[in-house]
């Protein structure tokens, strides 16, 4: 079991209703960005995951949910700032 940190648009990541990332959102940043490719995140159930990740990797996060106009949420519902 890991801790994950959660990229979304929803007000709690675990909220059942709310904006969704489409998996064409995220394949469109993948696109213009061929570094995510090696990331360590991948779209889940309308937001895009990353498990155990590093403050590096946590930053990456804050700034490809800027660009999908969403936030970065943790396991435990605390935010991180871009």
């Amino acid at each position: 079991m890991g801790y994950d940190v959660h990229i979304t648009r929803r007000e709690n990541w675990w909220d059942e209703e709310g904006q969704d990332i489409s998996t064409a959102e995220w394949e469109a940043a993948v696109a213009a960005d061929p570094g995510l490719v090696m990331a360590p995140m991948w779209w889940s159930a309308g937001r895009i995951v990353s498990k155990n990740p590093s403050d590096a990797v946590i930053a990456r996060m804050c700034e490809v949910a800027k660009t999908l106009d969403a936030r970065v949420q943790g396991d435990d519902g605390e935010c991180y700032d871009p």
